[in-house]
């Protein structure tokens, strides 16, 4: 009893004698408070709560002087914006990196920021624009950036919209090969694959590799995607005389389609 009195005894005056954490400043702890909170949320899908807190956060890191916080947080903010389909405004996000003229930002957020405003541009069609951002990512892409494989698996896909398909297949088959990739520039480079040899009438290969990238979407759990190669399949089944197949694949991308909308807009709420 009483070596149990001493030991709790000890354990309070260690307590009393110990100095509490100090506290960070309050701007810098509200800072990172509503960049963790928007990183909760993007991871669930509360897109409109991710917005508002990185907006926050950039704030409070710019008041700071916290360049290097305040670039990943505009390119946050651009990937929020543009899952929420406001793609001008992304790409205005972006371009407080890429314009700003006197260069506060870290070198790696202008590679990002580079090779992000050239997927939103290729979306959207705007093909001269999209090379340019494309070059630059290019340009400031040294041989080991981790960016490298989506970079070619882009260009490759620039390739095949400005109708050079044999250039596309030949860029997209070395990235799809290559294991340092990653699964998702590896399925973005099989997806181009298939596109090309679909465009070059090689049906058969092209519906191989429509399945191989959509079992890869599925894995990754990529709606969007999905839909995608499920209309890929279609079309191709439709070419090689498969027509009650190509019906049941457009059918189950119609409603890969509807429901990632429905999802979708469940985030605009």
């Amino acid at each position: 009893m009483t070596r149990l009195f001493i030991l709790l005894l000890t354990g309070m005056l260690a307590a009393c004698g110990s100095a509490p954490a100090p506290r960070l400043p309050q701007a810098l702890e509200q800072a990172q408070a509503a960049d963790k909170d928007a990183r909760r949320a993007l991871r669930g899908g509360e897109l409109l709560r991710a917005q508002n807190n990185f907006a926050k956060a950039l704030v409070l890191q710019q008041s700071l002087d916290d360049a290097e916080g305040a670039a990943t947080t505009l390119i946050n903010l651009a990937t929020v914006t543009h899952q929420l389909h406001d793609d001008e405004a992304a790409l205005t996000w972006l371009d407080k990196i890429l314009l700003e003229k006197a260069q506060i930002y870290p070198p790696e957020s202008h590679l990002t920021a580079a090779f992000r405003k050239a997927v939103i541009l290729t979306n959207l069609a705007r093909l001269s624009e999209a090379d340019s951002a494309l070059q630059l990512s290019e340009k400031l892409c040294e041989k080991t950036c981790t960016l490298r494989f989506g970079i070619d698996a882009l260009r490759a896909r620039l390739l095949l919209l400005k109708g050079d398909a044999e250039g596309a297949l030949a860029l997209a088959q070395a990235v799809s090969k290559e294991g340092e990739a990653g699964k998702e520039e590896q399925a973005n480079a099989l997806r181009v694959v298939a596109a090309a040899e679909e465009t070059l009438a090689r049906y058969a290969s092209a519906l191989q590799h429509y399945q191989a990238t959509l079992e890869m979407d599925k894995s990754l759990g990529l709606s969007a995607r999905i839909g995608e190669d499920l209309n890929g399949m279609a079309r191709v089944s439709t070419q090689l005389g498969r027509n009650q197949e190509a019906a049941i694949y457009a059918r189950r991308a119609v409603l890969v389609n509807e429901s990632h909308r429905q999802s979708v807009a469940a985030t605009h709420e």
